[in-house]
């Protein structure tokens, strides 16, 4: 006998297998959602973290402007600073280290915080713009030296001037109290900061004074004309201390010396005075002696022509002065002598006697004799007197740009007087030319427009190949050809 199910619990299983199957679909469910917002969470967080991470690591340093800074003047590092910026905001060919600006220019200005690009930078010397290392002389170094004010003219100097530089030293350094004239004849290159008298403060010359009160006119009575103001004049700021000179390496050697066991004293040369006198040094015991003045001076001076070929005859005249009270002696050779270039007065057998006077002509690397070409005053020279000695120098071989000067010599060898009238020559074939200022660019082309290719220092002697009006078609040392302006250079006949 089978048993079956009776219909009422039938129902009752089928409701709770329904029961279960829902259950487990809720739960199912509620699973999938969690798991969903969990997956969720997850992926915003790495989203987050990604972009964190990202704005973390791109960002780039790059060189900007600290102030704003003109166009065509020279840069240096500390007109701009790094600064990281997001890479996105990075122009492209950032500048990135501050030694990418030495020696450059910009193209156009800049505004404070705009970044700067290589594009932008130009080569200074690529446009003619110098730096300050263009402008120290050949053989020269530039070297700073601490002056005081009222030891330097009361601060009456400038960039260009040129100055005899005195050392002071006290007992426990040289012995005994004592001041020497160190170096004569010294180019200023720059005052404090300054490397151009333009770029010091203007000052009146004398001190200015109030206008008066306008006079009641008198019948009768002339009006004056008003005064003249004050002319002004570029001074150095009083606080200033710091002199660039141009001096050879043995005389920077001494006076870095000097500079640290005694004192420094500046003093200015007139305009366009470049001679040099014996000075002996001053101590204590010199005070109250009388003032040693040189018994002869040079007051004028002439070499001439300036440029000549082989067997022309340089003349040079030589103005004297007996500044004494007595009478100077002086020997041969007699003026009007003609010397043949390479003969000195030793080689001629006129070696000096002590005491008497004579006027030379020195040259720059010509010859190995000190003033070479040495002639008499013409007979002794009164007190007060002045006598011009005209002689000759026939010249037998080129050469290259020298300079000649005047000197006048107590002989054997106290040379009073020296480097006076300093005169540049040259004797050049017709195809040769030498360069007559600092530095000349030479060009691609006979026009300022055309690029730079090179430049070239004072005395270089380049082939003339060619001309196109105030322009010279050159063969440079490296035998690349080139342009350079007329008026830089010296040719024969010029």
């Amino acid at each position: 006998m089978i048993n079956r199910p009776t219909p009422r619990r039938s129902r009752r299983g089928l409701r709770l297998v329904i029961a279960l199957a829902l259950a487990g679909a809720a739960a199912g469910g509620v699973y999938l959602y969690a798991s969903s917002l969990q997956e969720q969470v997850t992926t915003t967080q790495l989203a987050q973290q990604t972009v964190a991470g990202a704005s973390e690591v791109r960002r780039t340093p790059v060189l900007v402007a600290r102030a704003d800074v003109p166009a065509n003047s020279p840069l240096s590092a500390d007109m701009f600073e790094l600064k990281e910026i997001p890479a996105e905001a990075v122009l492209a060919n950032p500048a990135t280290t501050p030694d990418q600006v030495i020696g450059k220019v910009l193209a156009a200005p800049m505004a404070s915080g705009e970044q700067l690009v290589l594009t932008r930078l130009v080569d200074a010397k690529s446009i003619g713009i110098k730096t300050f290392a263009d402008q120290i002389p050949a053989g020269t170094r530039a070297m700073s030296l601490s002056f005081t004010e009222l030891g330097g003219a009361a601060g009456l100097i400038v960039p260009g001037s040129y100055v005899d530089v005195m050392g002071i030293f006290k007992k426990d350094v040289m012995g005994k109290d004592e001041s020497m004239i160190m170096l004569q004849d010294v180019l200023v290159l720059a005052v404090a900061q300054s490397t151009a008298p333009e770029q010091l403060p203007l000052q009146p010359t004398a001190a200015a004074t109030p206008a008066p009160a306008p006079a009641v006119p008198v019948p009768g009575s002339a009006s004056k004309p008003a005064p003249t103001p004050s002319p002004r004049l570029p001074v150095a700021p009083p606080e200033t201390r710091t002199v660039t000179l141009a001096v050879t390496p043995e005389a920077a050697e001494r006076l870095g010396l000097a500079e640290t066991n005694g004192s420094l004293r500046y003093i200015i040369r007139p305009t366009g005075d470049r001679s040099q006198n014996t000075v002996l040094p001053a101590d204590l015991s010199t005070l109250s002696s009388p003032l040693q003045v040189a018994a002869a001076q040079i007051v004028a001076s002439e070499i001439s022509p300036t440029n000549v070929k082989v067997g022309d005859t340089m003349t040079v005249k030589i103005t004297v002065k007996n500044t004494s009270d007595k009478p100077i002696q002086t020997m041969g050779t007699e003026p009007g002598f003609t010397y043949v270039q390479g003969q000195t007065y030793f080689t001629q057998q006129y070696n000096g006697q002590p005491g008497k006077w004579r006027v030379a002509v020195g040259t720059a690397g010509l010859d190995s004799t000190e003033l070479p070409y040495r002639w008499g005053l013409g007979g002794d020279l009164a007190s007060g007197a002045t006598t011009t000695v005209t002689g000759q120098i026939k010249v037998t071989e080129d050469f290259k740009a020298t300079n000649f000067w005047a000197a006048i010599v107590e002989e054997p060898a106290n040379i009073v007087q020296n480097g006076v009238g300093m005169t540049l020559v040259t004797s050049l074939p017709q195809n040769v030319a030498v360069i007559a200022v600092d530095a000349v660019n030479a060009r691609s082309g006979p026009s300022i427009a055309s690029s730079v290719v090179g430049q070239l220092p004072y005395g270089t002697q380049v082939e003339i190949v060619g001309q196109n009006a105030d322009w010279f078609k050159v063969r440079l040392p490296d035998r690349t050809e080139a342009w350079v302006a007329a008026g830089w250079i010296v040719t024969a006949g010029s």
